[in-house]
């Protein structure tokens, strides 16, 4: 079902993209470029929050059948990207995401502590802008960066540790922007690399 959902965001991202690009061939063949809601020296700053968190997702559910838990709260990703155009169709910028599983279980001790896994990504970040228009901005996105993940707990002798691996991120990905005024509009992406789908706000400077 998951797999699903996202097909179904991408393939609509890419509907839209491909009737939005008529609209953007016929500004640029009449110069209208300077009526595009994106454009060169532009600032944009996005907000949003992306699902699924994977790793909350596996480690509940292998705490769920093991322990006591009182209670469980995977809060997915929480992220945000900034990006400056350098160019009509070329962004550069940065991403940072938050994600958190937390848990309430009780020890051998009888007493209740919290636990959880979080991780944390820093992304450098590429995009093309392929059909924009008045309103719409379709983009492709690829970005590389670092990622930790850590393992807690406040039970007394239970030391906090980072389970990364390789601290390497990466993620690709398509993504589309609606603005309803000058500065102000909603974003949605699906990709590999961090959550497969992400929507929020977005405001442009």
């Amino acid at each position: 079902m998951k797999m699903k959902k996202c097909k179904t965001v991408l393939i609509a991202i890419i509907l839209i993209a491909l009737v939005n690009s008529n609209s953007y061939s016929q500004q640029q063949e009449h110069g209208f470029s300077s009526g595009l809601c994106v454009k060169k020296y532009d600032i944009i700053i996005d907000g949003y929050y992306g699902y699924p968190y994977l790793m909350g997702i596996l480690v509940k559910k292998v705490l769920a059948d093991s322990f006591g838990i009182t209670k469980a709260l995977n809060i997915n990703h929480i992220g945000a990207r900034f990006e400056y155009m350098v160019w009509s169709q070329i962004g550069l910028g940065l991403e940072y995401t938050y994600a958190l599983l937390s848990i309430d279980y009780q020890g051998k001790n009888g007493k209740y502590y919290t636990a959880g896994v979080s991780k944390q990504r820093f992304l450098g970040k590429f995009n093309y802008h392929f059909a924009t228009s008045e309103k719409l901005d379709p983009y492709l996105t690829a970005g590389i960066g670092y990622s930790n993940t850590n393992v807690f707990s406040n039970e007394p002798g239970v030391k906090s540790t980072s389970v990364t691996t390789i601290p390497i991120a990466l993620r690709v990905g398509i993504g589309l922007r609606y603005f309803f005024t000058e500065t102000i509009g909603i974003n949605a992406e699906v990709g590999l690399g961090g959550p497969l789908m992400q929507a929020g706000m977005s405001f442009k400077f």
